[in-house]
């Protein structure tokens, strides 16, 4: 701060010595430079406020946290106090979890699950064989019901809803007369839902299409796009659509799997912010999985594994240490199973991180959705018996949270 005391040392500085006039000269116009930039700044933001628009920008800025703070405090049930003392009362309620059956027309079928009642290859719920006709079998998502979801459009229209929204179907007479609707709007279909809760806890999402093609989107600009509901299809060919998004932070592993078997595996801190073909795939493939891997994540999983399923029931384990990430984009992959084993026609339907004490729901071609532990199938490899003539339509992982 150039204050009175110090014009007067340096006026006394310049008569004692006239040299050192031109440096006092020079530092005075930076520091005239700089309070000229400052206070052009501090006009502007004056502007805005008395426009609206820094005053629009800081509420949209609260509302952002405001809603970020309400996902948060929905996971353990609202407040601390009043969640310790509802799971005292009811220990079962913490291990409650929701299983979500979609279809691209916006139909969803909430199903309520206690992870503590399934029997490992028994039935959990069971669909007529017509309730997956059509040209794509439904999608599988097994989450918390104190979750909120995120709706993606293959627009990239999105719409928000906490799961408890969804009524809870009646196991005996499940049907898509009795789902719950998103209605599309014109021509798009439901690509996928997203639980969006811990979105707070990510630096990151990759959003993947069914192409192989990826984008890396910072979390503060996806809170952004969720707030307007647009969120983009993050597609480059007009015969592509969104897949899904994956939230990871900078040190983790981003994955995806095509359905004829190929793997692509890249460091979040290498990936894009613009739209790339990761995964080159053949006419007839496209990608039926994507996840994140961390190693700060899988603290409640020990020794996560990569689970991939395919179509006839076998359940293919592999090591973390198995992948081998990609050295640059337009990747062919690695892959899963022999040549011999994609030319005979296995084909992937779905894939994850999983651990042992976690467990892996199966959507069967006979429209029984089964219940299977991770251990289970890591020890026999299949999820289903010998000559079954049911095929696997889909997969989710139900992931146990550890008690130790």
């Amino acid at each position: 701060m150039i204050t009175p005391e110090k014009i007067a040392e340096w006026l006394k500085e310049v008569e004692e010595r006239p040299s050192s006039g031109s440096i006092i000269i020079q530092y005075i116009a930076n520091r005239l430079s700089e309070l000229t930039a400052r206070n052009e700044e501090l006009l502007a933001e004056n502007l805005e406020l008395r426009s609206g628009r820094k005053v629009e920008e800081y509420e949209n800025r609260i509302t952002s946290l405001e809603y970020q703070l309400d996902l948060l405090k929905r996971q353990i049930g609202g407040q601390v106090e009043e969640s310790a003392v509802n799971l005292a009362a009811n220990p079962a309620e913490a291990e409650t979890s929701s299983v979500l059956a979609y279809n691209p027309q916006g139909q969803v079928l909430r199903l309520e699950i206690n992870p503590a009642a399934l029997v490992s290859g028994e039935v959990a719920a069971d669909f007529p064989m017509i309730e997956f006709s059509g040209k794509m079998p439904a999608r599988l998502l097994a989450t918390s019901s104190r979750q909120e979801l995120l709706f993606v459009f293959d627009s990239g229209r999105t719409q928000t809803l906490p799961v408890s929204e969804i009524p809870t179907a009646d196991l005996q007479k499940l049907s898509w007369r009795q789902a719950y609707l998103q209605e599309p709007r014109g021509v798009e279909e439901l690509a996928f839902l997203l639980p969006i809760a811990r979105m707070a806890l990510f630096e990151n999402a990759v959003q993947a299409s069914r192409r192989g093609f990826i984008k890396k989107i910072k979390r503060a600009l996806l809170e952004n796009y969720i707030s307007k509901d647009y969120i983009g299809s993050g597609t480059n060919l007009p015969s592509d659509r969104t897949f899904g998004l994956a939230f990871c932070g900078n040190d983790d592993l981003f994955v995806m799997v095509s359905q004829q078997g190929f793997v692509f595996s890249m460091p979040v801190e290498r990936l894009l912010f613009a739209v790339e073909e990761a995964l080159q795939l053949g006419p007839a493939d496209h990608i039926v999985a994507t996840f994140a891997i961390s190693s700060a994540g899988m603290v409640d999983r020990m020794q996560p594994s990569i689970l991939v399923v395919t179509q006839n029931g076998k359940a293919i384990q592999r090591d973390v240490s198995w992948l081998e990430p990609a050295g640059s984009f337009k990747s062919h992959g690695q892959p899963v199973f022999s040549k011999e084993r994609r030319a005979a026609g296995v084909r992937v339907v779905g894939a994850a991180v999983v651990g042992a004490g976690d467990w892996g729901l199966a959507l069967r071609s006979d429209g029984k959705l089964t219940a299977h532990k991770m251990a289970d199938l890591f020890g026999s490899g299949s999820f289903l018996v010998k000559q079954s003539p049911a095929d696997i339509l889909g997969f989710a992982p139900l992931h146990i949270k550890s008690k130790v």
